[in-house]
């Protein structure tokens, strides 16, 4: 049996068709799929026997042998702090919120710090990634910058940092990564484990044991 020998009327005078005039049993039924005619066009379609280039096409696929993935994928989210895209482990992202203002606190001297940031009712320590790895503002940075601010956590701490931009979660092995280049400021490869190469740019693998230590020592 081929397409042809179906009756697609539901294409025609059905709810599919325009031709006039309509079927009469969509005045009772509405719809075509609720219709005996269609059902059981449906069931012949997948009831008839397949041709034999379809049939060895199928064949010759399921014979390809399985291609081996590596499991040990490791997924962390990228995001932009002045020029430098960095990424921490996906395990320690809380959420991802739009940027509102934060509130200093007094007698505090180290930048690190920056103050306080309400989310969802909860006041929690706001801190600049970019002043703890010595991060240059750059040319990338302006007043159109896509800012949000990235919650991480750490079991035991909770901490919010703005970011110029969040791009998307990335997924690497660690074959993936390799040595910090040179050009990295000491302050900010002490913090990375390595590298990614990521479409376009370079992402730094943070070292989150090596961060929190530090977010410690500076508040």
């Amino acid at each position: 049996m081929t397409i042809e020998n179906i009756n697609d009327c539901w294409n025609t005078i059905g709810v599919w068709g325009k031709q006039q005039p309509r079927c009469d049993r969509l005045s009772t039924l509405t719809h075509c799929r609720n219709c005996s005619i269609y059902n059981e066009a449906g069931q012949r379609l997948l009831g008839r026997d397949q041709d034999s280039e379809y049939l060895n096409d199928w064949k010759s696929n399921l014979s390809k042998p399985r291609s081996e993935k590596d499991t040990n994928l490791n997924a962390a989210l990228a995001f932009r702090v002045g020029d430098e895209w960095f990424s921490i482990c996906s395990s320690y992202i809380q959420e991802i919120i739009h940027c509102d203002k934060h509130h200093s606190l007094p007698h505090r001297k180290n930048p690190v710090l920056r103050g306080l940031v309400n989310v969802r009712g909860n006041l929690l320590l706001n801190i600049s990634i970019g002043y703890l790895f010595k991060v240059d503002r750059g040319y990338m940075h302006t007043k159109f910058d896509n800012e949000r601010y990235v919650v991480i956590n750490d079991s035991s701490n909770t901490y919010a940092f703005p970011a110029s931009d969040v791009r998307e979660i990335i997924h690497y092995t660690q074959k993936d990564i390799m040595p910090t280049p040179s050009t990295f400021k000491q302050d900010t490869s002490c913090y990375l484990k390595g590298i990614i190469r990521h479409k376009d740019y370079d992402i730094g693998i943070i070292d989150e044991t090596l961060l929190f230590e530090a977010l410690l020592d500076n508040i």
